[in-house]
């Protein structure tokens, strides 16, 4: 059973990790997306880790750029991935995995040649499905993306 506890900031319920399983620090999750093929092209660095969100920087490519000067959807979907992905690998560990089943994105404003930060969170962590929201940012939380993403966890 998950221990949950209630957010002072919002009074919202979080899931927490279950005992035993141990929490990965920033510094492995930013060697995990730094080796991991699929998300080594982007450049992603986790910028922070706690309890109830994580928070990648993509900085700005040249590929990203879509005519007109503003980053591509293809490059928020991923950042949104990436970051569910590492928030969901710091409630269950890094010897477990989970996989996307599902990404619904809404296109909100553009960003522009600029870094984009994404933080995700897990609102559910169930034993088979996680379900989560991402929103893709710039640095003073003017938001570009708004992501609900479900994961489906692989059995060993």
């Amino acid at each position: 059973m998950h221990r949950r506890r209630r957010s002072h900031r919002h009074g919202r319920r979080i899931v927490m990790n279950k005992p035993g399983v141990r929490k990965p620090t920033r510094a492995a999750l930013s060697a995990l997306i730094a080796r991991s093929r699929f998300t080594a092209q982007y450049g992603f660095r986790v910028t922070a880790v706690a309890d109830d969100a994580c928070t990648i920087a993509m900085p700005f490519q040249q590929a990203y750029q879509r005519p007109g000067g503003t980053v591509n959807g293809p490059a928020y979907m991923a950042a949104a991935d990436c970051a569910m992905w590492i928030a969901i690998k710091r409630h269950i560990g890094m010897e477990h995995d989970a996989v996307t089943s599902e990404m619904n994105t809404a296109f909100l404003n553009a960003a522009r040649r600029e870094t984009v930060y994404c933080t995700a969170r897990i609102l559910k962590l169930g034993k088979r499905i996680i379900y989560g929201t991402a929103r893709c940012h710039d640095r003073k939380g003017r938001i570009f993306t708004h992501h609900t993403i479900t994961y489906a966890r692989l059995r060993k």
